[in-house]
């Protein structure tokens, strides 16, 4: 159900007449082909859609272009190769793919060298015979790359030009990369040489600290000596 509201936007909403309104949903435009207690299966032309009938509104039934398409068919005679094409044009006009597939094959059965239904299926005409488009291109000398044909030094050019991009993007990745192991490095030493500095802080700190206890406790010079030795200088904590 999610990927309805996406269908209804690519769907041609002037070709069908069969409405059927979806709870909060918009609507599916197409033909009722089957509709029960619990499900309805919508004819879209390019294949069909089937919606439970709990997130349908209501239905509104019409004549549809493939009602109109099935009319036009069955006056057609089965040798009738004039009228089979003229209905496959018209279901093409009106973008019905599979049903203007269906006449074009039948004009084909009658016709197996109708240039109009070759070329509407797909084939190409190479020296007198009809083949595939993909046999007519391999034949030419075409290669396919990324679901185009083209011609092989085309094909290296895009080749190239995406290797080298490839290697750009490498190389600048690789930049990257190094430019963050160096900061990283930086970051690291910065680091260490604060863990150095503030150990050898602290060792000094202490050793200083021990030898005025020393000296304070009778061991050095004594209280009275060490307080107003000469050159005494008071040492204050580094800040952090």
């Amino acid at each position: 159900m999610r990927k309805i509201p996406f269908l209804l936007f690519l769907l041609p909403t002037a070709l069908f007449a069969d409405e059927v309104f979806l709870k909060g949903a918009g609507s599916i435009s197409g033909r009722v082909v089957e509709q029960t207690d619990t499900m309805v299966t919508v004819d879209i032309g390019g294949g069909a859609i089937s919606v439970s009938m709990s997130h349908v509104d209501h239905i509104v039934m019409a004549r549809t272009d493939l009602d109109e398409y099935d009319e036009r068919m069955s006056r057609l005679g089965p040798r009738d190769v004039f009228g089979w094409r003229d209905l496959a044009r018209w279901a093409s006009q009106h973008r019905m793919g599979n049903q203007a597939r269906q006449a074009y094959e039948w004009v084909l059965a009658l016709e197996p060298g109708d240039r109009e239904a070759r070329g509407a299926l797909g084939f190409a005409l190479l020296d007198g015979d009809w083949v595939t488009q993909e046999e007519a291109y391999r034949t030419r000398g075409f290669v396919k790359y990324e679901g185009e044909w083209m011609m092989p030094s085309e094909a290296q050019l895009r080749l190239d030009s995406a290797a080298a991009e490839q290697a750009s993007q490498e190389a600048e990745r690789s930049v990257r990369a190094a430019e963050l192991e160096k900061l990283k490095a930086e970051v690291q030493a910065a680091y260490a040489a604060e863990a150095a500095a503030d150990a050898e802080w602290r060792a000094e700190g202490a050793a200083w600290f021990y030898s005025q206890i020393y000296n304070w406790s009778g061991c050095g010079y004594g209280r009275t000596t060490w307080m107003g030795a000469p050159g005494f200088q008071r040492r204050s904590w580094r800040a952090r």
